[in-house]
């Protein structure tokens, strides 16, 4: 029974002796800032990749298109001359019975 009466005088000793805890006081500012990083978007290299790529491709479908429409030589073409001209033959064509 001593022994228990002991423990038990220690553990009331030690609750009394508890102090409350302090924070930082930058820790508010430290969360904020850590949030505010994470919320943030970011645009990474390959964003910019595929910007360049889909410019490519419109850069490359106009000149193509300024080539075929603007040029007057051709503008006096059939349908199936204009197709030999561009290499699509009639068994291409899927919209032609």
């Amino acid at each position: 029974m001593k022994n228990i009466e002991e423990e038990i005088a220690k553990t009331l000793e030690s609750i009394e002796k508890i102090q409350p805890v302090t924070s930082n006081p930058f820790l508010y500012a430290k969360i904020k800032h850590r949030m505010n990083e994470l919320s943030r978007p970011t645009i990474s290299w390959m964003t910019y990749a595929k910007l360049a790529i889909c410019m490519l491709i419109i850069g490359f479908n106009i000149v193509t298109l300024g080539k075929i429409y603007l040029n007057n030589q051709h503008s006096d073409m059939s349908k199936e001359e204009f197709g030999a001209y561009l290499g699509i033959t009639t068994t291409q064509n899927l919209y032609e019975p």
